[in-house]
């Protein structure tokens, strides 16, 4: 007989006896910022501004707007700011666009390992209840951080093996990271915590096939409006299972196939994941970063009228989750290994504007493309080979071992800083980017974050 479900007993809090659930529970009420490195504050700010700068340029997308008008249409009416916008929304409105909003472009934060973008929904989620609850720049960021390790360290565990039944990590994991994330900042015990986990997790969802459509970026606008409306139910006395992490109804076994109580989260508060994240220089999958990388530093020995063939060797997490062969949309063409490759090797570089619906149908383009060949070669996804084969059949390779932004080859400040002026300059001007740049190298020292939140909307 299989073993008793254990999902609904109350959390063990009684250390090595802990199971998961509780575990993390305990790790994200008992965290103080004082007790975080500061190379990871650091971190966890750089992110930040990513997310700042990739939402205020995702603000634009026509996804963000069809939100905005349904949201309008449900009568979603409140206050809490909507980046890069003079619309508002309700709390959870708020962090449901927004959410997506930074997602849009694919050109957010990631973690490789786990195959999560992190940042997304928790920014949103915090963003939005922070200014309503008028919190400190330090209770966002230690908030920002503990709900970045919930949910970057379920996804080492569980990541991977998501993605090979047909889910999206980020849509399932986020849902609870964000969750605690909010219940930090709204200072909830560890029993709500651990009932947090449990009403997040019965909502988490987000499937491969909606790769190259809108419904991806809902994913995480759903993980943020839904980690919000987990945290405030939890609060006001709402009800779920307190070991949703545990057992053989939990679930890691039930959607990702794990051994029931698998030891989740025993390196929290030792191993902080948000280090070994990456951000990204291009629009489009991380999974794909490493093998444009490759195809921009052959470009300079490489004429595409002489290419006859392409070869790429990638993972087998690229090959599943971005080979659309024919990619007809730009959202379709961030999910191309073999557009991204021929485009880059075109041009040499690999621009924002190159995975849009115009540059998508480019005839040069879609012709070395079809010459792009993908090969499951390596383990992680920040790895790539490009072999090019020219007509008088010479053969040329490029090998990247940490694709640019990823953990060995980071994104410096400055990298960031000036990524995040490319993209918030023409919705917010340049004096304002400055001052958002201000403000988040000064977190912890913001008397109230909704000063952000109001610097990040039109006014």
């Amino acid at each position: 007989m299989p073993a008793a479900n254990t999902c609904d007993r109350g959390p063990d809090m009684a250390g090595e006896n802990a199971g998961a659930t509780a575990r993390f529970a305990s790790f994200a009420h008992g965290v103080t910022l004082a007790d975080i490195p500061a190379a990871v504050r650091d971190t966890a700010k750089q992110m930040i501004l990513d997310w700042a700068g990739v939402t205020l340029a995702g603000s634009a997308e026509p996804l963000t707007d069809a939100l905005i008008a349904a949201k309008r249409s449900a009568h979603d009416t409140g206050v809490a700011t909507i980046v890069g916008k003079r619309a508002t929304a309700t709390v959870e409105g708020a962090a449901l666009v927004n959410g997506a909003a930074a997602h849009a472009l694919d050109f957010d934060d990631y973690f490789a390992e786990g195959v999560i973008h992190g940042s997304a929904p928790l920014a949103a989620a915090l963003l939005a209840v922070g200014e309503d609850r008028r919190s400190t720049g330090e209770e966002f960021l230690a908030s920002f951080l503990v709900g970045y390790e919930v949910h970057a360290h379920l996804s080492t565990v569980i990541g991977q093996p998501l993605i090979h039944r047909g889910y999206h990590p980020t849509g399932v994991l986020t849902h609870l990271g964000t969750a605690v994330g909010v219940g930090k900042l709204i200072d909830l015990d560890i029993e709500n915590l651990s009932r947090c986990l449990g009403i997040a997790s019965t909502q988490a969802a987000g499937l491969l096939a909606s790769f190259g459509t809108m419904c991806k970026s809902l994913h995480t606008g759903k993980a943020a409006a839904d980690g919000v409306l987990s945290a405030l139910l939890a609060e006001a006395g709402f009800t779920g299972s307190s070991r949703i992490l545990d057992g053989d109804r939990g679930l890691p076994t039930v959607l990702a196939g794990a051994e029931p109580d698998l030891p989740l989260g025993l390196e929290l508060g030792s191993r902080w994941l948000i280090l070994e994240s990456a951000i990204k220089p291009y629009a489009a999958c991380g999974a794909i970063h490493a093998a444009i990388d490759a195809a921009i530093e052959l470009s300079k020995d490489v004429r595409p009228q002489h290419v006859t063939q392409v070869q790429c060797g990638v993972s087998a997490i690229t090959i599943h989750a971005a080979s659309i062969a024919e990619p007809a949309t730009g959202l379709e063409s961030k999910f191309s290994t073999q557009y991204a490759v021929a485009a880059a090797l075109t041009a040499g570089r690999s621009p924002a504007s190159d995975f849009t619906d115009a540059a998508v149908l480019r005839p040069d383009v879609r012709d070395l493309m079809s010459k792009v060949s993908l090969l499951d070669t390596y383990e992680r996804i920040t790895e790539a080979k490009v072999r090019v084969t020219r007509s008088d059949g010479s053969t040329v390779e490029r090998k990247v071992d940490w694709a640019k932004g990823s953990p060995g080859n980071p994104m410096t400040h400055a990298d960031t800083i000036e990524k995040f002026f490319e993209l918030a300059e023409p919705v917010i001007g340049h004096h304002r980017a400055r001052e958002v740049v201000s403000m988040i190298d000064a977190l912890e020292e913001q008397p109230d974050i909704g000063r952000l939140a109001q610097a990040l909307s039109i006014r």
